[in-house]
């Protein structure tokens, strides 16, 4: 099995996301993550994302999702570094009121 080295440099992962996040200031409240294999057993990274709540909103949302989505894509190179990326997006009140330490 390969690993990509997205893996071990997680100095320069952190840093893709931090820079992204501050592009995304706004409408982006944090960004978590979380590297693994996928159901198939691809090299994976898995996004969860708290957008604030008016970025949330059903007039606002389909266009966050995307914008964020591909940002967070192009900083990272996910498909140079040969990773799947997933995207999980909740509100910033959807996260306070589930209490999920996943989301902490």
């Amino acid at each position: 099995m390969i690993i990509p080295a997205i893996f071990s440099n997680t100095l320069k992962l952190n840093a893709d996301i931090n820079r992204a996040a501050k592009s995304l200031r706004g409408d982006v409240v944090h960004i978590y993550y979380d590297l693994g294999f996928d159901w198939m057993g691809y090299a994976s990274i898995f996004f969860k994302i708290v957008l604030s709540d008016q970025s949330s909103g059903p007039a606002k949302l389909r266009e966050v999702a995307q914008r964020v989505a591909l940002t967070l894509m192009n900083e990272v190179k996910t498909d140079e570094n040969g990773v799947h990326a997933y995207f999980n997006f909740r509100s910033q009140s959807e996260v306070a009121q589930m209490n999920d330490p996943a989301w902490a």
